[in-house]
């Protein structure tokens, strides 16, 4: 368990602990509610929105890593066609295309 929540340079990692605590707390509470304890609803909606937020603090750098040159690359390929679409140099829909027209 203790690995799970070290980071990349082997400390301990804010988020991740707080995120295991988090997901033991919830389950407890599951199974609680499932056999002794009547949780209101509202309680689950909390928990899972902590639980969302502490996702995005412990993986988010990481994510942002990776997502953001993709997210870079579509919004330069967007521009590029909103700047000045090009029509190929065959149309398929042409009237003179053939079946086996393309070269």
């Amino acid at each position: 368990m203790i690995e799970v929540v070290r980071d990349e340079q082997g400390s301990l990692s804010a988020a991740r602990v707080f995120l295991a605590i988090s997901l033991v707390f919830t389950g407890i509470i599951i199974i609680l509610d499932s056999t002794i304890w009547d949780v209101p609803e509202p309680v689950y909606s909390l928990l899972g929105g902590l639980t969302v937020g502490l996702v995005a603090w412990a993986g988010g750098p990481r994510m942002a890593q990776y997502l953001a040159p993709q997210v870079g690359a579509m919004a330069s390929g967007i521009a590029q066609a909103v700047k000045g679409p090009q029509r190929p140099d065959l149309l398929d829909n042409s009237p003179g295309f053939r079946e086996h027209d393309e070269k």
